[in-house]
């Protein structure tokens, strides 16, 4: 019997509401994650990542967004769970690491206090000892020395701090860990070892992983899949080697161009022209379109099905054309 897939989102939808009407946050998206698996999800900001990671986790609910679709994470329903249930399955089940640690830690409460506080809330075995002793073995683990556990979070750097949540994340061994750009605040040389440091201990430990950010080029590097989102829709989505030898969509080739190397001989690099949909009120035809080099009549009419091509999924109406003028020929 296959093993229960760590994350499986099927044709998600979700809307905010606003005084001006609703969001559209995010439109029929659908992404597996297996046991193991690290998977990246990219775009622009405003594209849906974190929308799609916080209402797959009921982090959002009624009445501040509208969430629609089926999400089963580690075998559990998670919008049939009761309230009881998803406190259980939070942490054990699936953890999560927020964009900025200062705010993912309680800045007058020393985080070897907090860290017990979540063992005691959630894994009630737990005695003071033994849970002092995981606190101190998951500080460890995230290269952290266990002095560091009786500090407040403004004691550390921010490389520090965020080394602490994943510590935090690691606790109870959920099978997955969803990763909201952990390293946006850190500078560039920090951001290196925070990623380095969650492939080794993915790979050691075997967990899951949804890295979100906005660096598609960097994703490239260290996902074993990534899935490339825009105006709440899927542009593309296959194996990180497939992508970096040859990303088809234009906006999944446009991101990679945007960020330049951090090797390598200089070269130009060129922004992305225009801005992101209006969510309001989102175009009828591809999101992409009114800013696509590729665009041709049928993109602004008409909403480009996800297909298979070449090994990989694109939603292009472009690329679709050019591959079958290259199969009649």
């Amino acid at each position: 019997m296959a093993e229960p897939l760590a994350l499986s989102i099927h044709n998600m939808f979700v809307r905010y509401p606003t005084t001006r009407g609703w969001v559209q946050a995010i439109r029929g998206v659908s992404l597996d994650i297996n046991s193991g698996e690290f998977v990246g999800v990219a775009g622009e900001s405003g594209s849906g990542k974190s929308t799609l990671a916080l209402a797959a986790t009921r982090i959002l609910a009624s009445p501040n967004a509208y969430v629609e679709g089926d999400v089963t994470i580690v075998g559990k329903d998670i919008f049939k769970l009761s309230q009881s249930e998803l406190k259980k399955a939070r942490w054990k089940s699936f953890s999560f690491v927020t964009q900025s640690a200062m705010n993912a830690l309680n800045p007058v409460m020393r985080i070897r206090a907090q860290m017990m506080d979540t063992l005691k809330a959630h894994d009630p075995k737990f005695n003071r000892v033994k849970a002092q002793r995981r606190c101190e073995e998951v500080f460890q683990i995230v290269e952290l020395s266990a002095d560091k556990l009786d500090r407040y979070p403004h004691q550390l750097s921010g490389g520090q701090r965020q080394r602490a949540v994943i510590a935090l994340a690691l606790l109870l061994q959920p099978e997955l860990i969803i990763m909201d750009e952990p390293t946006t605040a850190l500078d560039v040389v920090a951001q290196r070892e925070i990623i380095a440091l969650i492939r080794q201990l993915q790979k050691e430990y075997g967990f899951a992983v949804m890295f979100i950010t906005h660096d598609l080029s960097l994703l490239l590097e260290v996902a074993d899949r990534v899935l490339v989102l825009y105006g709440g829709r899927v542009m593309e989505m296959g194996k990180s080697e497939i992508l970096v030898e040859r990303p088809e969509h234009p906006y999944s080739r446009a991101l990679i161009n945007s960020f330049p190397p951090l090797h390598g001989t200089m070269e130009r690099r060129e922004g992305i022209a225009g801005s992101p949909p209006d969510m309001l009120q989102p175009p009828p035809g591809c999101p992409f379109a009114a800013r696509c080099p590729l665009v041709i009549p049928v993109c602004h009419q008409d909403m480009p099905p996800l297909l298979d091509i070449q090994g990989r999924q694109v939603a292009c109406h472009a690329v679709m054309q050019t591959y079958a003028e290259e199969v009649h020929t």
